[in-house]
């Protein structure tokens, strides 16, 4: 009788130490797979970020070309008044100075 029943105690302690055994690891796993869920949300939302930076330094980028081709047209516009500016009161114009030089 005392093997029958050390039997059935080894058989029951078997079967609780199993179940407890799974409920521990169904438990970790839960825990686990909601911390990969929050690592996930979190890199979705860097990337998120990312793409949003991406989107403004593109926008940055062509309205720092537009400013730097408006510059450039500007002074290309300017530069016969800043020539103008810099002759004598009584000089005739470069250009027309510069043609007589050939004659």
């Amino acid at each position: 009788m005392t093997d029958f029943s050390l039997l059935i105690g080894a058989v029951i302690g078997g079967a609780i130490g199993w179940w407890l055994a799974t409920r521990r690891a169904s438990l970790w796993l839960k825990r686990e797979r909601a911390g990969m869920r929050r690592q996930v949300l979190q890199w979705q939302e860097s990337a998120e970020r990312a793409r949003a930076e991406v989107g403004r330094l593109a926008r940055e980028k062509e309205s720092w070309a537009a400013g730097c081709k408006q510059g450039r047209e500007d002074v290309i516009s300017i530069m016969p008044l800043l020539i103008a500016a810099q002759q004598w009161p009584g000089d005739p114009p470069r250009a027309a100075a510069e043609g007589n030089d050939h004659s």
